[in-house]
């Protein structure tokens, strides 16, 4: 009985400790308000695919694997929110299949990069957990946001020049 009383007392600290929060200023008028959580496999349908050098995770939930080398391992951390507040405009940006975007699963200033580019805004983000690296690209535009890119290749990366 005493087991399951210090479980109830603790168990909101352990969902606590499983999401991770918060907001960074990219400019004066520019903020990003994120949300991260562990990765619970259960939730979600992992695939995996077999070459000629072994098994290896290729995809989850349907969606090409960004965020991992190539091998059996699973993600553990996952972006479950980001929001662009740009003045008063709050705008919830596409985070799908966006895994391992850090090592701890935080967020830092220094992974994004925002630039106006015409009528539109363009929000760039880097992200890496020290092993697999992927970029996005959201298009920003009339109070909507649209995920252009989300990819590992090299060609996508030109904006951290």
């Amino acid at each position: 009985m005493r087991y399951r009383i210090l479980f109830l007392f603790l168990f909101p600290t352990l969902l606590h400790a499983q999401t991770r929060q918060g907001e960074l200023s990219l400019s004066e008028d520019v903020s990003l308000r994120w949300k991260s959580e562990l990765f619970i496999a259960s939730q979600h349908k992992v695939e995996t695919c077999r070459d000629t050098s072994g098994s290896y995770v290729c995809a989850i939930d349907g969606a090409v694997l960004y965020g991992l080398d190539r091998g059996m391992d699973l993600p553990r951390n996952q972006l479950t929110q980001l929001i662009v507040a740009i003045g008063h405009i709050r705008i919830e940006l596409d985070v799908r299949n966006m895994f391992n975007i850090s090592y701890d699963g935080t967020l830092h200033a220094t992974q994004f990069k925002i630039q106006k580019e015409g009528a539109y805004i363009r929000l760039y983000g880097f992200f890496s957990d020290g092993a697999g690296t992927y970029t996005v690209h959201w298009r920003i535009e009339n109070n909507m946001a649209i995920r252009e890119v989300i990819s590992d290749e090299e060609r996508y990366f030109c904006w951290q020049e």
